[in-house]
């Protein structure tokens, strides 16, 4: 078809006024004015000022056909001056704002290609993921294309990593084609030149096809989503709310049944009502929270659905031959189901064997939700059944392998920084240390004539972020970040100092990883004997390899584990302010501990270590290591009975006070515990068990009340050697009735527990981290 030129006066009319735009900076905006009257166009339409401020629904509202833009990213926000554009979330971060913004302003199959913050594609803010829904649903979203990180250089250094999302507004979305730039045809940096095999080319031609509605092959760095994948929550997250919803809800109101309980029986008892008039008053009342549970389940889950545009979480990390070789071993398996993947979720969870495999046949292998259910689903089967069906067990080896990043040396990741100083005598320096928890810390503030060795490393955080590692630690973990407080602070030598190379990587992403005990275990294994002699050089360091998986999982590893870490710093900070409330007691009749006609003070042992038998049993062997909770059921180290036969520990019954009595811990605290199955305990701990008059979850509890007591009595100089029997013997317990500690010990329960909620709250959050960065390392 051959296109009909418009009449000179529409022509005329479109110079004229068909485009503007707005520009809050006045230079910028006098720069796109003269660009428009180089082309011939109106330069007075590129008016200047806030456009959100500027934004009048009433003459503005889809008053606009094509929208190209560029919004600032972290611009300052001004709610009360935006009213019309986003009324209901008051929180808008102003990138949402904007792209809701260009939403607005365009009509039916009107079209906008907007630079956004990476950020808008995963935040999961109420602004954020109710505007992406309505890109899903009231436009055709035809594309994300992801920039590379360093397109943008703000004054600190890189920008903020980009992508441009292409909309047209009117059609709901089908699928969305996504494209991951690496190479734009120019260096990064500031002073950008031109370089070979740039993919914009390539990226246009496929998107000619995306235009016109049609799905382009996959390759490296393209791939289509469906708007299904998008929407769907993983069903396990679905279930757990489910759970937690209709558990508290329930919990909610079971005052409320008990006290229809109450009236129905006394009703039923007076003969006011008949037996099944009391039935069905229950029923109806069950109904009624049934009812509650729906509705409150239905808003939690519609509440949990984030519509991520991060587009390559969705796909799975199988390459071509893992796809294959799927393929293969469930060929000729007939597929059942092909229903949503909440119901093959369900199936799959009671299926036997066969079914299992009809249900897995139905799995899409570029799916990385699918695959990654079908993963969890296998690694929990027992070994013997994977072993019985030879197609389960060749699969769950395909997904294993499937879920392994690349390993890249940290060479590649990693420089040595040099930035060396001679120290002036007449300064002040702050000198850092670094823990074997990964902890960069202020060691000491020191005058330049105090510290001996003159040639350090001076930190300036402007030239990016800085990983540091002490060469005589690295094998304890002593390796992390150096935080913007220690800006300008010296380093010895003998801690090397790394800046991150210009590639994708995320700097916490990688102090997270070389952490892990994975990675600490293979500098063990570079140093296999006097690891704690042997200083560990740069050399060997940089040689080391971690996983890296792309960038956007790498950030999303770390938005996952930062969110575990707030929860354990918060359940810390509750655990170092708890102070258990024991009752004041006016009572002065007391025991002492040494008193043998009421208690009994049993000690422990350690078995040989030289005997293996000895450690291959499943007592727990409870060291103070072990001592974190109120109730110990398990310990890290088990004992066989022959152990106990031939040490000195003893085999201590359930419901015994154990107390840490030497310990380096014992400078803060004083562990206390109660034993909730029979265990063992090594040399370090005590065992105390009333033989009458006494309950012994009592005296644990009069124990830590006053342990700064106990402590102070201990201490000797500035660490604590231990507490000795004669200490321990000499602690007085008051001598109450059993009915009047049975009260006390009801009242502290109730304080523990919420401790010990706390304590499983950390705990959890602990074990959460590891599972994730076991699945960094392909566990």
């Amino acid at each position: 078809k051959t296109r009909q030129m418009p009449s000179e006066n529409v022509a005329n009319m479109f110079y004229r006024n068909g485009i503007g735009g707005v520009e809050y900076a006045g230079m910028i905006r006098k720069m796109a004015a003269i660009n428009l009257y180089i082309r011939g166009l109106n330069p007075h339409n590129i008016q200047q000022g806030d456009s959100l401020a500027r934004y009048d629904p009433s003459k503005d509202a889809g008053s606009k056909s094509v929208i190209i833009a560029n919004p600032p990213f972290g611009a300052e926000k001004d709610q009360p001056a935006y009213p019309n554009v986003w009324e209901d979330y008051p929180k808008g971060d102003t990138t949402t704002l904007f792209v809701k913004l260009m939403f607005d302003l365009l009509n039916q199959q009107g079209r906008c290609a907007v630079v956004i913050s990476e950020g808008l594609l995963t935040w999961n803010s109420g602004d954020a993921v109710s505007l992406r829904k309505l890109l899903l649903n009231e436009a055709n979203l035809r594309a994300v294309i992801s920039l590379p990180q360093g397109v943008f250089v703000s004054k600190s250094g890189q920008g903020a990593k980009t992508s441009i999302l292409y909309f047209e507004k009117g059609q709901p979305t089908d699928f969305v084609w996504f494209y991951k730039i690496e190479n734009d045809g120019f260096s990064m940096g500031t002073n950008r030149k031109a370089i070979a095999n740039g993919q914009i080319p390539e990226l246009l031609e496929i998107f000619k096809e995306v235009k016109q509605g049609k799905k382009p092959q996959d390759t490296k760095h393209s791939f289509c989503i469906s708007k299904e994948q998008i929407e769907t929550l993983d069903p396990r997250i679905a279930e757990r709310i489910k759970n937690e919803v209709s558990e508290k809800t329930k919990e909610k109101n079971i005052k409320k049944r008990e006290k229809l309980v109450e009236e129905l029986d006394k009703k039923l008892a007076g003969k006011k009502i008949s037996k099944e008039l009391y039935d069905e008053k229950l029923r109806q009342f069950d109904n009624i929270i049934e009812g509650q549970i729906d509705n409150e389940v239905a808003k939690a889950i519609e509440k949990a659905h984030s519509y991520h545009f991060n587009l390559q979480n969705y796909r799975s990390s199988l390459s071509d031959e893992q796809i294959k070789d799927w393929q293969e071993t469930l060929k000729g398996v007939e597929i059942k189901n092909g229903s949503k993947i909440e119901k093959r979720y369900q199936e799959l969870q009671k299926a036997d064997p066969k079914i299992a495999l009809q249900i897995l046949a139905s799995f899409d292998t570029k799916n990385a939700l699918q695959m990654d259910i079908a993963r969890e689903y296998l690694s929990k089967l027992d070994k013997k059944v994977l072993e019985k069906d030879e197609k389960l067990q060749k699969i769950e080896e395909v997904l294993r392998k499937g879920f392994q990043y690349p390993d890249v040396p940290l060479s590649e990741i990693l420089e040595c920084y040099e930035n060396k100083i001679t120290i002036d005598e007449d300064k002040k320096y702050k000198q850092i240390t670094v823990s074997n928890t990964g902890d960069v810390k202020l060691r000491e503030i020191k005058l330049g004539s105090e510290i001996g060795t003159k040639n350090q490393v001076l930190v300036d955080l402007s030239q990016g972020n800085l990983l540091i590692y002490s060469r005589l630690g690295l094998h304890t973990g002593a390796i992390g970040l150096i935080p913007e407080s220690l800006d300008g602070a010296v380093v010895t030598v003998d801690m090397p100092v790394f800046r991150y190379k210009a590639i994708e990587v995320n700097p916490k992403y990688v102090a997270l990883v070389v952490q892990n005990q994975k990675f600490v275990d293979k500098v063990i294994e570079q140093n296999p004997t006097g690891a704690a002699q042997t200083r560990f050089h740069e050399d060997k360091f940089l040689q080391l390899q971690i996983p890296l998986p792309p960038l956007e999982i790498q950030n999303e590893i770390v938005e996952k584990i930062e969110k575990q870490k707030q929860i354990i710093e918060g359940a810390e900070k509750i655990e170092e302010g708890f102070l258990l409330n024991f009752p004041n007691i006016q009572e002065q009749k007391t025991v002492e501990l040494g008193n043998k006609e009421f208690f009994d003070i049993v000690g422990g042992g350690t078995p040989s270590k030289s005997n293996k038998d000895y450690w291959d049993g499943n007592i727990p062997w409870v060291s103070p290591k072990d001592m974190k909770d109120f109730y110990i059921s398990d310990a890290e180290d088990h004992i066989s009975e022959n152990a106990i036969n031939k040490s000195s520990t003893n085999l201590i019954e359930e419901g015994t006070v154990l107390v840490v009595v030497r310990s380096g811990i014992l400078k803060h605290t004083l562990p206390v515990a109660i034993n909730i199955k029979p265990v063992t305990i090594n040399q370090d701990l005590k065992a105390i068990k009333a033989r009458k008059d006494f309950i012994n979850k009592f005296i644990a509890y009069y124990l830590i009340s006053i342990q700064d007591h106990i402590l102070s009595k201990a201490r000797s100089g500035p660490t604590v050697e231990g507490i000795g029997l004669e200490i321990l013997h000499s602690i007085s317990i008051p001598h109450l009735s059993l009915e009047t500690q049975r009260q006390i010990v009801e009242k502290l329960d109730k304080q523990m527990q919420a401790l010990e909620g706390v304590r499983l709250l950390k705990s959890e959050a602990e074990k959460r981290i590891e599972e994730i960065l076991a699945g960094v390392w392909g566990e």
